[in-house]
């Protein structure tokens, strides 16, 4: 039996630089990304930041980063 799969994901996101109390937002309704057939969807258990992350969001490498969505 295999098990349901919902349509959205919990996501924390940002959208501008700065620092994150100002830019990070908690969004329960995340789209599910397409999964391709060569790919496979992964259950997450917990997370964490790396110092590129909080850098990135907070604009460290601006000039040579793709842009935010």
């Amino acid at each position: 039996m295999a098990a349901e799969i919902s349509s959205t994901i919990k996501a924390w996101t940002y959208s501008e630089y700065g620092h994150s109390v100002d830019v990070l937002k908690f969004d329960p309704n995340v789209p599910l990304p397409d999964v391709k057939d060569d790919q496979v969807l992964i259950k997450v258990a917990a997370a964490s930041l790396n110092p590129i992350d909080y850098k990135r969001m907070e604009g460290g490498f601006k000039a040579s980063d793709s842009p935010l969505p």
